[in-house]
């Protein structure tokens, strides 16, 4: 077979291209999936699940570090019963196999004296790509308005 000089060029821009696509690109929208897969999340209250989509040494706010600390946390609110959690992101800027979204969310909660009140707020998610699971929470932090 003979290659010409342009024929390897094609070739090699083919096989970089290929090399290319096989590495994981990280995109906004998988960053919003996973902000709504932590939405579903808190609306069924599964403390284990949220847990579990923070980093080992995952941050909720200054109340809780660590996976069993946030699930214990999150283990408090038990007579709460989340009707709605909508997040909404202003912001998602990606670096490398880290992204800072930036937005607002609003809850809709029956406590447990059966009164109705709805949360708004602003929130702040440092979010980590881990190779085998995906996006994960480094660092959650939210403000009442």
């Amino acid at each position: 077979m003979i290659f010409s000089k342009h024929s390897f060029f094609a070739i090699t821009f083919c096989s970089i291209a290929l090399l290319s696509c096989s590495n994981k690109t990280h995109t906004k929208e998988d960053v919003e999936l996973a902000m709504k897969q932590y939405d579903r999340l808190i609306q069924k209250m599964d403390t284990d699940s949220i847990a579990l989509l923070y980093t080992e040494d995952g941050d909720l706010g200054e109340m809780a570090h660590g996976r069993d600390s946030i699930r214990k946390f999150l283990a408090s609110f038990k007579g709460f019963k989340v009707l709605s959690q909508l997040s909404t992101s202003d912001s998602i800027n990606l670096v490398g196999d880290s992204a800072l979204q930036k937005g607002t969310y609003r809850q809709v909660v029956i406590t447990p004296k059966n009164d109705t009140v709805t949360v708004k707020g602003e929130y702040k998610a440092n979010w980590v790509w881990l190779s085998k699971n995906g996006w994960h929470i480094k660092r959650m932090e939210t403000k009442s308005l």
